[in-house]
């Protein structure tokens, strides 16, 4: 796979040029933003060129991955980059929005002050670009370990280079909302996250946590067990998590998300919701069906870019072709399967 390429420098007319931001260390660990307009004020932040773009990613057989210390076991190139868009999509359809809970009502305008966002573990920065056009008014932060957000955001979005572990450069009380979906694969103690979450979390401002169950299921109208009907699926399942456990250390919880944030004695009005989300196009209505189509499709590649994981984890070629094989036949065959997402939000006090 050839190197990634990116877009040529561009002069924003600020004297600081247009690129990716930066590597002076605060709190021990890189920081940096990739933008086209003038950075937060702030002598943690320098703009990363785009020579150095590369030393952010490295090659292995035929995909594209991370290069920091970050346990993230997935690729990062343009095939998972798409899983990530097509999982966006089919949330933005189920929910009918960019979010769930009083977002609108943090995030309303105030002549008196800037409102904040910040989006954990950004991505692609779909979703903070999106945001950023429903709420102009607000300015959006997202961080990841990879610089694959686009380099010319929205005036009122900035992607910054951290990593979820660690220390964020930002002060106490600084946002009105934080947003973290889909981060439990970067996630090593997620008592520490939301510790820092509600550092950063301005009084009365909101959290909102979106996870993916680390097993799909059955519809609750089905009335299935999914080692009894569906021994393939998992199996499958059994086999990642064991890897991500014993290769990473990632031990995915998010349906303990909310018993952790009771347990911080700083958050309140804690709300968690289920949703099931059906894989396949075994839903009637047209647009179930939709929904479905794109959730199986997700899940194939998913199986496609983990499998380096199960290698790692000591799975033969061989054995890894049978067990991924016979999870994507099957799941293409049963009728009821979906998956689960775990959606929580609340207040910091």
């Amino acid at each position: 796979m050839p190197a990634p390429t990116f877009p040529p420098h561009r002069s924003n007319g600020n004297n600081s040029g247009d690129g990716l931001a930066g590597r002076t260390s605060q709190g021990g660990h890189n920081n940096g933003t990739y933008h086209s307009n003038p950075p937060d004020a702030s002598s943690a932040l320098v703009e990363l060129q785009s020579h150095e773009f590369p030393s952010y990613f490295s090659e292995r057989d035929g995909r594209l991955y991370h290069s920091s210390s970050s346990p993230y076991p997935l690729p990062v190139d343009t095939p998972e980059q798409e899983r990530l868009r097509v999982l966006h999509h089919i949330l933005h359809q189920f929910l009918g929005a960019n979010y769930v809970g009083p977002i609108p009502e943090t995030l309303a305008f105030d002549q008196g002050r800037r409102k904040m966002a910040l989006d954990v573990c950004t991505g692609t920065g779909i979703w903070a670009m999106e945001m950023s056009r429903e709420f102009p008014w607000v300015h959006f932060r997202g961080f990841d370990i990879v610089p694959i957000a686009t380099r010319y955001p929205p005036n009122n979005v900035q992607f910054e280079l951290d990593d979820v572990n660690t220390q964020y450069r930002w002060g106490n009380g600084t946002f009105d909302v934080v947003h973290a979906r889909d981060i439990s694969l970067a996630v090593l103690d997620f008592h520490a996250v939301l510790d820092e979450v509600a550092r950063v979390l301005r009084p009365g401002g909101l959290f909102v946590s979106c996870e993916w169950d680390p097993y799909p299921t059955f519809d609750p109208a089905y009335n299935r067990n999914l080692a009894t009907h569906a021994p393939a699926c998992c199996r499958f399942f059994d086999a990642v998590n064991d890897a991500l456990d014993s290769c990473r250390g990632l031990r995915p919880i998010p349906e303990l998300i909310p018993s952790i944030l009771e347990s911080k004695g700083c958050f309140t009005a804690i709300s968690p919701r289920t949703l099931y989300i059906p894989i396949g196009a075994w839903r009637a209505d047209p647009a179930w069906r939709s929904i479905g189509v794109d959730c199986r499709r997700a899940h194939q590649r998913y199986a496609d870019s983990i499998k380096p994981l199960l290698i790692e984890a000591g799975w033969t070629q061989n054995g890894l072709d049978r067990l991924v094989g016979e999870y994507v036949r099957e799941m293409d065959s049963l009728n009821g399967l979906v998956a689960v997402i775990h959606i929580v939000h609340a207040r910091k006090i």
